[in-house]
């Protein structure tokens, strides 16, 4: 196999790996009107709590004015709800409204399951080799970015 087929290859499988990771949670977001990101913001927040835009952010690997737009149609649709930290007044704290958590609680109880149930089964020596083969590929798409700057 050539260097375009390789490469072409690890493209195709990522590609459908996203694809069924997507199918999967839009399924299970659809009985509660979300999107993908807004699920995953949710879910985030029931397994979390009450978070800081900025952690929110890191959890999901997005910008914060990604996730800040995110957030506002969440608010917006009374999902979602912005308070003060009562330890520091200028912190604002992103928490899920009572009456979301409570009619969701078995939807966002779920999302583990679609990669848990794929997962559990892996033996523990593939999962450390599917862990070990995706820390590598992101390191060199890392090193491959740094060196187009």
């Amino acid at each position: 196999m050539d260097e375009f087929e390789r490469s072409y290859e690890v493209i195709r499988r990522v590609k459908r790996i996203k694809e069924s990771m997507h199918e999967g949670m839009s399924k299970l977001f659809k009985d509660a009107n979300l999107t993908g990101p807004q699920g995953m913001v949710v879910g985030i927040l029931m397994r979390f709590g009450s978070l800081k835009i900025s952690d929110i952010s890191q959890h999901m690997g997005l910008s914060m004015s990604t996730v800040s737009g995110i957030l506002d149609r969440l608010e917006r649709d009374d999902i979602i709800l912005r308070e003060k930290s009562d330890e520091d007044g200028r912190v604002i704290l992103i928490r899920l409204t009572d009456t979301f958590k409570q009619s969701s609680a078995e939807t966002f109880s779920r999302p583990g399951d679609i990669w848990g149930k794929s997962l559990n089964l892996a033996t523990e020596e593939e999962l450390q080799t599917i862990l070990d083969a995706l820390s590598i590929l992101e390191r060199l798409m890392q090193e491959a970015q740094e060196k187009r700057l």
